[in-house]
C-alpha cells in the first residue's frame, strides 16, 4: 500500500507543478538526454506554463503528496486527447503532464496512475490513455507499461522551433 495520496489541485500548486516539470526535465537533460534541450519550450509564460494554468484553473490537475504533505507529483486528467492521439471511439480519460520528483518517482507514479483509473470508473470510462517521450531506449514508454498501459500509436510533434518530439500513445482499460 502506498503513502501516497492525490487530491484535486488548483492555481495554487501551478507553480510547483511547473517547476517539477521543469526540474526532471533539466535532470534529463543534464544526466541522460542532451538532445532535449533543443526541443522543450521553457519560456516565461511558456506554452506548457498557459496550458498547466488552464487545466488548475478547470479543476484538471492532481496533485501527489507524501505522508509529510510535500508534493511529490502530479499530472493532468482530461475528457480529451491530445490532436496527435487518434480518436478513441469510446468515453475516455486522458493523462496528461504525469511528473514527479526524482525521490519518490516510482510511488508517485503509481499513486497518480492509480487516482486516474479511479476518476476514470468514476466517469464512466473504461479507457485511460497518456502519452510520453519516447528518446532513443524507450525507458519513459516501458516506465507506464511496468504500471499496465500498452504502447499503441508512434507519433512526431512539430515544435514552434521546428524540431520533432518523437512521442507514444498507451493505453489501459479500467
Amino acid at each position: 500500500m502506498s503513502d501516497m495520496k492525490v487530491t484535486v489541485g488548483g492555481p495554487d500548486e501551478v507553480r510547483g507543478f511547473v517547476s517539477m516539470l521543469h526540474d526532471y526535465s533539466s535532470w534529463l537533460i543534464l544526466h541522460r538526454f542532451p538532445e532535449l534541450d533543443h526541443i522543450l519550450e521553457w519560456e516565461n509564460p511558456g506554452p506548457v506554463v498557459r496550458q498547466v494554468q488552464r487545466h488548475a484553473r478547470a479543476g484538471e490537475m492532481r496533485i501527489c503528496w507524501d505522508l509529510l504533505d510535500r508534493v511529490t507529483g502530479g499530472s493532468v486528467l482530461t475528457d480529451e486527447a491530445p490532436e496527435f492521439a487518434p480518436p478513441a471511439g469510446e468515453p475516455e480519460l486522458y493523462l496528461h503532464f504525469l511528473v514527479t520528483g526524482l525521490r519518490f518517482r516510482k510511488l508517485s507514479m503509481a499513486a497518480l496512475v492509480a487516482d486516474a483509473r479511479a476518476e476514470a470508473e468514476r466517469r464512466g470510462a473504461r479507457l485511460l490513455r497518456t502519452h510520453c517521450w519516447t528518446g532513443e531506449d524507450r525507458r519513459f514508454v516501458h516506465e507506464y507499461e511496468e504500471l499496465g498501459f500498452t504502447a499503441t500509436v508512434e507519433f512526431e510533434e512539430l515544435r514552434s522551433d521546428g524540431s520533432v518530439w518523437p512521442g507514444q500513445v498507451l493505453q489501459t482499460r479500467v
